[in-house]
C-alpha cells in the first residue's frame, strides 16, 4: 500500500478540508518587498499558520522531548513576520440553498480499481468565521503587510478544494477594516511585536449524505459490500442488500436495456435480465386480439347495394 492511500486519524474531516485547502491557497498569497540597497529588492514571504495550542504536555512533548531525541536546540522557532488563523465561528447559508438533494456520483479506489458509487447529495451552503493575526517586527513592516494583505486578499479570491473524491468550490473574503497593535513602550523581557488583526470569512460547500451517512461511513460500508461480493460491476447504491441490510451495493440491480427493433413482443419473466424474455402472444393476452390490419390515409368506400345484401346472407348462412 502506497502512502497516499493510508488512512489517519485526521482523514475524512470535511472541515478540515475546507481548512487545509485554504492555508494552501494564502500560501505564498502575501508577500511584500524590502528594499536592501539601491539596486536590491529582496522578497519577504508572509506564511500563515493554524493556530494549535495544548497543555503543558502537549508543549514539553513537541518543544522539548522530540527536539532532544533529534538533536536540535530546545524551544519554539516562530518565524516573523507571520500570520496566524483561528476559526471562531462556523454557520449555514440557509438562504443560498437551492435543490436539497440531487442524484451524485463519486470515485473512490479499492484494491487499485476504481469504484463510483450513486448517492442522493445536499450541498449544504456554509460559512466559516476566521480571526487572523498578522505579527510583525516593526512599524514599517506591519504597513507593508497590511498594504499586501488588501492588494491580494481584498474583493475575495476563489479556488477549489478536494475532499477525497470530489471537488467543492471556496472563496476566501476580508473585511474593510483592520485593527493596528503598536508598542511604543516595552521591557528588556518583552516580545517586541506589532500585530495587525482582522476577521475573515471562508465560504463553501459540505456535502450531506442521503440518510445522515458520514464520510467514513461511506468507505466502511462500501470496503464491506466489495469484500461480500468482489466480482460485482456497476454503479454502487445506497440499499438493501440479499439479506434486508441497508448499504451501498454495487451490481445486483438493473443496469441497462437489452432489447433489438425486431422484435417487440417480449414480456417480463422471473430472470434479472426480463427483458430478453419471449412470450408468445397467442398464450398470453392482456388485451383484445392482435390486428395486423393496417391503417392508411385513404378514404372510406361506400358500401353497395348488391355487397350490402351478400354481406347479410353471408351472416344468416352462418
Amino acid at each position: 500500500m502506497s502512502a497516499y492511500n493510508q488512512e489517519y486519524n485526521k482523514d475524512n474531516t470535511i472541515l478540515r478540508y475546507l481548512v487545509v485547502s485554504m492555508l494552501a491557497e494564502l500560501k505564498d498569497k502575501v508577500y511584500y518587498y524590502n528594499q536592501i540597497d539601491e539596486d536590491t529588492l529582496k522578497k519577504i514571504p508572509v506564511p500563515f499558520y493554524y493556530s494549535i495550542s495544548g497543555n503543558e504536555r502537549f508543549l514539553l512533548d513537541n518543544f522539548m522531548f522530540d527536539t532532544e531525541a533529534e538533536g536540535k536546540a530546545i524551544g519554539d522557532y516562530e518565524v516573523v513576520p507571520r500570520g496566524i488563523v483561528q476559526m471562531n465561528s462556523l454557520s449555514i447559508n440557509s438562504d443560498s440553498q437551492t435543490n436539497k438533494f440531487t442524484r451524485a456520483e463519486f470515485v473512490r479506489e479499492w484494491d487499485g480499481v476504481l469504484k463510483t458509487f450513486s448517492l442522493e447529495t445536499n450541498f449544504l451552503p456554509i460559512t466559516m468565521g476566521f480571526s487572523v493575526t498578522l505579527v510583525c517586527s516593526n512599524n514599517l513592516e506591519m504597513l507593508k503587510v497590511s498594504e499586501a494583505v488588501m492588494s491580494k486578499l481584498y474583493k475575495g479570491t476563489l479556488f477549489s478544494c478536494d475532499l477525497g473524491m470530489m471537488r467543492v468550490q471556496a472563496s476566501v473574503s476580508v473585511p474593510e477594516d483592520y485593527s493596528q497593535e503598536r508598542l511604543f513602550e516595552w521591557g528588556l523581557n518583552d516580545k517586541k511585536e506589532f500585530q495587525v488583526t482582522f476577521d475573515m470569512e471562508l465560504r463553501s460547500f459540505m456535502p450531506v449524505f442521503e440518510s445522515g451517512i458520514l464520510l467514513p461511513e461511506i468507505d466502511f460500508i462500501t470496503r464491506e459490500a466489495i469484500k461480500n461480493n468482489p466480482d460485482a460491476v456497476g454503479v454502487g447504491q445506497f440499499r438493501c442488500g440479499a439479506d434486508g441490510q441497508i448499504g451501498i451495493y454495487f451490481g445486483g440491480v438493473f443496469q441497462k436495456f437489452k432489447f433489438t427493433d425486431e422484435n417487440i413482443l417480449k414480456a417480463p419473466d422471473q430472470s434479472m435480465l426480463s427483458n430478453l424474455s419471449y412470450n408468445d402472444p397467442s398464450k398470453v393476452q392482456t388485451g383484445g386480439p392482435y390486428d395486423e390490419r393496417e391503417i392508411d390515409s385513404a378514404p372510406k368506400k361506400k358500401e353497395t347495394t348488391e355487397s350490402k345484401s351478400y354481406r347479410n346472407a353471408n351472416n344468416d348462412e352462418g
